[in-house]
Order: C-alpha cells, then structure tokens, then sequence
C-alpha cells in the first residue's frame, strides 16, 4: 500500500499534490448518530491524521438527503467540499424525488464506499410480537395502524420498512423523524411499533433489550445479533435489504484528486482503529471501491433499488 500510494503521487498533478492546504468540509446528508454520521466521523478523522489539514463535518439532514446533494453538486469542485451519503441519497430518491435540482448518480463525482450495513427490523415489546410470523399477524390484524419510525421521507430505513410491508402483505403508518437516533426515541418509548434502521444503529439497542429483533435484510446473520434471523431463516427469503456510506463530491473535481481521497481511505480502512470501529458496529468494509468500481456499483444498486420504490408504491406523504 505505501509504495502504491507513492507512486500515486509522483504520478499526480501539481494540483493534486498541493491538496488539502486547508480544511476540508464533509457534509452528512442524514442526521447526527446514524450510520453515515459514523462513517464520517470516523474517516474524516482518519483522513485529518493522514493529510494534515481539518475534514469538517457538517450535517444537512434535509429533505432525504436531496439538500445536501444539491448543496455538494452546485460546489466548487476543488476537493474542498466532500458529501457522505446513504443508499438512501444516491438512489432511492432518483426514484422518490425525480425532479431534484441535482441527479445524486450523475450530478456528482463519486470517491468510494467506506462500509455495508444490514437493515434490521426491531419492534418494541409493547407490540407483543417475538418473531417475523408474529408481527405479520398483528399488523394484518391491524391494517394500517401500528406506525413505524423512520430517520426521514424516501431515507434507507423508511423504503426497507416499506419493502418489508410491501412482502409481508400488511400495511402500517410511517412517522418520519430528522435522524435514526430521533426515531429510536420514540420507539424505545413506545410512542411508535418498530423501525428498520441499519444493524450498525439498532444492534446495540437489541443487545440491550429495549427493543426485540424481527429479522435482518443481510444474506447472513450479523455476529453483533446473532440471535435475529435473516429474511431466508424468518420465512421471508426474499427480504434482503442493506445500505452503504458512499462518499462523493462535486461534478469536473479532477479524478488525481478523486483517486486521492479513494487509496486514503482505503488505507485508513485497511487496518486501525477507524476500521475495528466501523466493524464493531456491524458494518462490513468493501474493498477495491475506486472512483470507477463505485460508481459502477451505485449505477448497479439503483437498477435494484427503483424498481422496488415503483413496486411498494413507496411515497414521500
């Protein structure tokens, strides 16, 4: 990695090699506490240690995302302002918002994808249920009633609940929240039935036992909840539902400067504390995640990921 790294800077223009020479902005398009959040948090530390100069974070949870999308994209594409996204911001608001000022697959440039995360359904006890076969019960015996929080209209967590409805063959009332720590307030108090966040937020939150595990969206158990079954194992095989935390920034950033960023994290990825920290959350860290493999990759995700919105009949009301 190091002579890797070497090389790419000898290779790298003059304007690449003078980059940062001051703080750099990280903006978060969903709230503080969630999984992004994390992510940044965590990177930009890593990174800040790596190049010298401060990376910022800066939360601009508004409207799923699009806000902060729109706000990087119309950027001065200099490297100095970076977005940290969710499955949620790069694609499924193509689906939910489609005329946004800013399309999150084509209007940015795209660096890499620092972690994977599950979606966990979790319900709080009050509901009475213990498993998938029970809860699919209780809401088909109840229509429309028992209401689900999210981190926010058309976020990751409120389209894998919808899907999760949607397969089940039930209905249930969303309540949006501004963040995943905001939703689990209320869930934890009853005040909402169950939420579907990533494993990385609701693990912790399962362990504890303030909230009862349904089923995992991951194609095998998370070892931070080994007890909560996958969609396969709960009798719903085709549930299988996970986010990751795309990193991007402005459109015509010059790809010496993309390429950069990319080996950067991936090396304070390899190995240290910022990886034994996104890992013990029960994130997963790909590898190989170029500027080219990522943005192949979300291109890929939302050939997946649009045709469920039109399926669910997932809207922003």
């Amino acid at each position: 990695m190091l002579r890797f790294l070497l090389a790419l800077c000898l290779a790298l223009p003059a304007a690449a090699q003078e980059y940062p020479n001051r703080p750099v902005r990280v903006v978060v398009s969903l709230a503080p506490g969630g999984n992004a959040d994390i992510n940044a948090r965590v990177v930009a530390a890593a990174l800040a240690q790596s190049f010298g100069p401060q990376f910022i974070v800066e939360n601009r949870p508004a409207a799923g995302g699009t806000v902060a999308v729109e706000h990087v994209g119309r950027s001065a594409p200099d490297g100095y302002t970076l977005l940290v996204g969710a499955l949620g911001s790069h694609v499924l608001n193509v689906g939910l918002y489609p005329n946004a000022p800013v399309n999150p697959i084509t209007g940015l440039s795209h660096i890499t994808i620092s972690s994977e995360s599950a979606m966990v359904a979790a319900a709080h006890p009050s509901l009475g249920v213990r498993n998938l076969a029970e809860f699919r019960a209780l809401l088909a015996a109840r229509p429309g009633v028992v209401t689900f929080g999210s981190s926010g209209n058309g976020t990751t967590g409120h389209i894998a609940a919808a899907l999760l409805l949607y397969q089940l063959g039930v209905t249930g009332q969303h309540v949006p929240y501004r963040g995943s720590a905001a939703a689990f307030t209320d869930l934890s108090a009853g005040r909402v039935g169950f939420q579907v966040d990533t494993m990385s937020f609701i693990a912790e939150h399962i362990r504890a036992g303030s909230v009862i595990g349904l089923v995992t969206g991951g194609v095998a158990r998370g070892p931070a909840i080994p007890n909560v079954p996958t969609g396969a194992e709960a009798g719903l095989p085709q549930y299988v539902a996970s986010t990751w935390t795309p990193w991007s920034a402005p459109p015509g950033t010059p790809p010496a400067i993309l390429e950069l960023l990319s080996s950067r994290i991936a090396e304070a990825l390899a190995a240290g504390p910022a990886r034994d920290r996104l890992l013990g959350l029960g994130n997963t860290i790909p590898t190989g995640m170029t500027p080219a493999r990522t943005r192949a990759f979300i291109e890929a995700e939302a050939e997946k990921w649009l045709p469920v919105i039109r399926a669910t009949g997932a809207t922003l009301d």
